[in-house]
């Protein structure tokens, strides 16, 4: 049996941390204000970006900038879907569990999703069923896929981010997600929202709203390029 591809922490994230990163963009149904997919056209790897995109996605300009983050994102993808296009559920489930069984060892926490998103009911429901036949385990994720989340109950060790700036940001607005991340381009910006900006996904697991400090590849000239310009060198000044 295949199975998937799993990392254990980075530069962000503890060892004890296991991820599981899909490709950007084209298993994000939700994304909106973020949208920005990989394609590969002669062997060359192009970027596209959705028409009402404000900023573009950090995963997304990961897989453009190395060709073995896209391979490994998209063969995970393309693992996952083959069991989401049969709608089987049950073989899902094992893939996910026995792919985590083999990385086990020390791991007390599982981000869902360092790329991409749920894309399909079937996928959300396979985790459901891993987080429950792994209690040790914290599970969690950002979502903008919104709309799945509103048809399904969590157990106590899934904890899922309502991710902002997606096509279903009005139910974050009608109450329905009070816990949610914002993408913010400044640490201004922020505090104005009265949001604390998360470092190393640690409010993940509180019950408050949080901001996201910019990041990633930017188009030049634009007003996320300018304020992620404006990041760094004030990054740079306090290290100094």
């Amino acid at each position: 049996m295949n199975l998937l591809k799993l990392s254990k922490g980075n530069a962000k994230l503890s060892k004890d941390t296991l991820i599981l990163s899909i490709s950007a963009g084209i298993t994000c149904p939700g994304s909106n204000n973020c949208k920005a997919w990989v394609t590969v056209k002669n062997d060359k790897r192009e970027l596209k970006r959705g028409p009402e995109s404000m900023f573009t996605c950090f995963a997304a300009s990961e897989e453009l900038r190395y060709p073995n983050v896209f391979k490994s994102r998209r063969y995970n993808y393309n693992l996952i879907n083959s069991y989401v296009v049969k709608k089987d559920i049950n073989g899902l489930t094992n893939l996910i569990n026995e792919s985590i069984q083999a990385k086990k060892k020390n791991i007390k926490k599982f981000r869902i999703h360092e790329s991409g998103d749920f894309f399909n009911i079937i996928y959300l429901k396979a985790f459901i069923n891993v987080a429950r036949l792994n209690k040790d385990i914290k599970f969690y994720c950002y979502s903008k896929s919104l709309d799945l989340f509103m048809t399904v109950f969590l157990p106590n060790n899934f904890y899922m981010v309502a991710s902002y700036g997606s096509k279903f940001d009005h139910l974050i607005d009608q109450g329905y997600f009070t816990k949610y991340s914002k993408v913010v381009f400044s640490e201004e910006e922020a505090k104005k929202l009265n949001l604390k900006i998360d470092k190393d996904d640690s409010l993940c697991f509180g019950n408050k709203p949080f901001g996201l400090l910019l990041h990633g590849l930017q188009e030049k000239n634009t007003p996320s390029g300018e304020a992620l310009k404006l990041i760094k060198r004030n990054k740079k000044l306090a290290i100094a």
